[in-house]
């Protein structure tokens, strides 16, 4: 999971797309990292449990 990928949250009502802005690594050792998603159908941005996101289009963006 990276920044500019695409993710959905299964389990939710709607089916709903987002892309991801950025990264937070606080707690990642516990399985607790977060990232910023941007919501397309809602036109906002929240912070999410990686755990609870699927990767649907991985950004395939080069690191050169």
């Amino acid at each position: 999971m990276q920044v500019g990928d695409l993710v959905i949250m299964p389990g939710s009502f709607e089916p709903i797309t987002g892309i991801i802005l950025r990264m937070k690594s606080d707690g990642e050792k516990h399985g607790l990292g977060r990232v910023e998603v941007y919501w397309v159908e809602d036109g906002e941005a929240s912070w999410e449990p990686k755990k609870w996101l699927e990767v649907i289009s991985a950004n395939r963006r080069s690191g050169v």
